[in-house]
């Protein structure tokens, strides 16, 4: 079947999917290909962008851009820039909010792959919950399609998945994949989905689960036909043939691997390895499927021939394994001893491999007679699989406890969106109360104060009223009541000179009342008028006297005019001074006394302080009082003026 190039948009750029046949080398070797992103980001130029990265003034987005290509681009061939281009991302993105956000996230799952690979596992787990922090953020901000969150989520999925498998917590480990399978399923994303189950298949080969490790072999297959791509359908076939095998059925477990073994052949040059564990199997086949010892053998004699120059390599070690028990199956003792110490020379650290080569061991030396190293490695054989019956165990009691502290993070998350809402909820209930009161407290002032100034101007005019009346009464009236009597007694002089005295005491009132000076000339002359001809009463002017709104000039006067009563009625004051300042945008009077003074904060009647304090307040002016008992009184008032 002819491989087919594929390109895969899963990310802001396309990322390429073309010649994925050395990925299936990593996969193979570590069986779970837990550190498989689900993606394929090889050969992409670095060299480029390693230059543009050094042009001076290059934008935040262009360096994110730039940062990003080189960390996929170093994936596999450079694992330390890899990590220095993601740390440079997460530096860039610190304080991202919105934009940014999927290449974070990307940053911090490329971060985690790598300390999956060199085993550091719980640094891997750390990177990989940054990066859930991040997609989380990226889904609030709103800013990113459902598929682009789909697509961050699923990607965490696997590889936390991948990571719990590999640290023998299967569970958990089903948990993950089963949330990523359907966001795969969903998007059509074939590649993904056939990966997922070869690695649930593999996952359950591990547990004993023959079955269930057949059906998602078989589901792999199945998305891998779709996709029409050689590679993940050799795959699958390889996974589904073992999982035959172990079921007594080796003629169809012959049938899916040649498939597979064609497609390697056809691809030798990069798939070595992959031929080797499939020639591997394929002599399993013969040889314990169908009793075909013959045939097993020349099937590993392939199998050993790729393997040179393989050194090191853990794949290699099953291959010598394999011929060992082949050795031991023709009952040729000492071949298999050494193909089973060649075996534990490569690779000592499986488990899994030690016991089959342990019991291989301790069956030859038996037949050469060699009790004592019979004996040794069946005490190897015992304690090794006492230690992988404690690790089972203590890997169980830790996915209890992960289960457990999952489900208490998951409760907290819940808990505290919960208390967030609720908060938000409070906060805007108590915005909207502070705002209902403030406007109620508004609208009530506002009244009050339209209240205070009606009031005040009512009081304003009755005390003038009362003030003039009083003037008639007392002067004006009893010049009349004279003139009648001198007119009664026929003293007709008199008389005229009393009217002519009452005429000049009633243009006095009322020039007091509204002088003609102050609607003709403007307030600086009427104040001087007026102080003129009281005793004791010096006025000054300071600035450039300049008409001013009528409402102004009238209340600047009458409120002078009551202070200097004021003064003069009962604060037996022997000198009034009265200060007119003009401002460019303001109009300031001071009146000041050397009276008896009186306590401010008192309480105080008959002054009408309060009326001229309202007054001065509904021009929207300010008045102030300075006095002290026996010191004097000073009353400072300011009202700005529109232009």
């Amino acid at each position: 079947m002819r491989n087919k190039d594929t390109y895969w948009m899963k990310e802001k750029g396309y990322i390429p999917r073309t010649y994925p046949i050395v990925f299936v080398i990593f996969l193979l070797c570590i069986k779970v290909s837990a550190c498989w992103a689900y993606r394929d980001h090889r050969n992409r130029k670095v060299d480029s962008l390693e230059v543009v990265l050094r042009q001076p003034g290059l934008s935040w987005e262009d360096q994110l851009r730039a940062h990003s290509e080189l960390m996929w681009g170093y994936i596999q061939t450079d694992g330390a820039k890899s990590i220095a281009h993601a740390k440079e991302i997460i530096k860039l993105t610190d304080k991202a909010r919105g934009e940014g956000l999927l290449v974070r996230q990307n940053a911090f799952r490329i971060l985690g792959q790598h300390a999956y690979g060199a085993c550091l596992y719980d640094s891997a787990f750390h990177c990989y919950e940054r990066s859930l922090e991040v997609t989380r953020q990226a889904e609030k901000s709103g800013r990113y399609s459902q598929e682009e969150i789909d697509d961050m989520y699923s990607a965490l999925y696997g590889t936390i998945g991948n990571l719990y498998n590999i640290q023998g917590m299967p569970n958990i480990a089903m948990d993950y994949y089963l949330k990523a399978l359907p966001i795969f399923q969903r998007y059509g994303w074939n590649e993904s989905v056939s990966t997922l189950y070869y690695n649930m298949g593999e996952m359950f080969l591990e547990m004993g689960n023959n079955t269930e490790a057949r059906n998602n072999y078989e589901q792999s297959l199945q998305a891998a036909l779709e996709t029409g791509d050689s590679l993940i359908i050799s795959t699958s076939r390889y996974g589904l043939a073992t999982a035959l095998l172990n079921e007594g059925k080796p003629e169809d477990a012959l049938r899916q691997l040649r498939v597979a073994i064609g497609y390697y052949r056809l691809h030798v040059d990069e798939e070595s390895e992959a031929l080797m564990n499939a020639l591997v199997l394929e002599s399993r086949i013969f040889w314990q499927g169908l009793d075909n010892i013959v045939k097993a053998q020349e099937c590993m004699d392939e199998a050993l021939a790729l393997g040179q120059g393989m050194d090191g390599n853990t794949d290699l070690a099953d291959a010598y394994s394999t011929q060992g028990e082949l050795c031991l199956a023709r009952k040729e003792w000492q071949q298999a001893v050494d193909w089973c110490l060649k075996s534990l020379q490569v690779n000592d650290q499986d488990p899994h491999h030690n016991i089959v080569v342990y019991k291989s061991l301790s069956e030859a030396y038996i037949a050469l007679g060699n009790k004592e190293e019979s004996t040794r490695y069946l005490n190897l054989l015992h304690a090794t699989m006492t230690d992988m019956a404690n690790q089972h165990y203590q890997a169980a009691l830790s996915e209890m406890k992960v289960r457990y502290e999952t489900q208490q993070k998951e409760m907290r998350i819940e808990q505290m969106e919960q208390r967030q809402r609720l908060f938000w909820w409070i906060a805007t209930a108590l915005v909207l109360l502070l705002l209902v009161i403030f406007l109620a407290y508004w609208r009530v002032n506002r009244q009050k104060q339209k209240t205070m100034a009606v009031e005040a101007k009512l009081k304003g005019e009755y005390d003038e009223r009362r003030r003039l009346g009083r003037d008639l009464h007392d002067r004006l009236g009893g010049m009349l009541t004279a003139t009648v009597l001198n007119l009664d007694q026929d003293k007709h002089e008199e008389a005229k000179s009393m009217l002519r005295q009452a005429s000049a005491e009633l243009r006095r009132v009322a020039h007091h009342l509204m002088p003609e000076s102050l609607s003709s000339k403007g307030l600086e002359v009427a104040l001087a008028d007026y102080c003129r001809v009281l005793p004791n009463v010096q006025f000054s002017c300071f600035g450039e006297p300049r008409r001013l709104p009528e409402s102004v000039e009238v209340a600047c006067y009458s409120v002078v005019h009551e202070l200097i009563n004021n003064a003069l009625r009962y604060a037996d004051a022997s000198l009034i001074q009265v200060q007119l300042m003009y401002e460019n945008d303001s109009v300031s009077v001071v009146v000041s006394d050397n009276g008896c003074g009186f306590d401010v904060e008192a309480p105080h009647e008959g002054t009408g302080i309060d009326s001229i304090r309202e007054r001065i307040r509904a021009l929207g002016g300010q008045l102030t009082i300075s006095s002290t008992k026996g010191e004097g009184t000073e009353v400072h008032f300011h009202i700005q003026v529109k232009q």
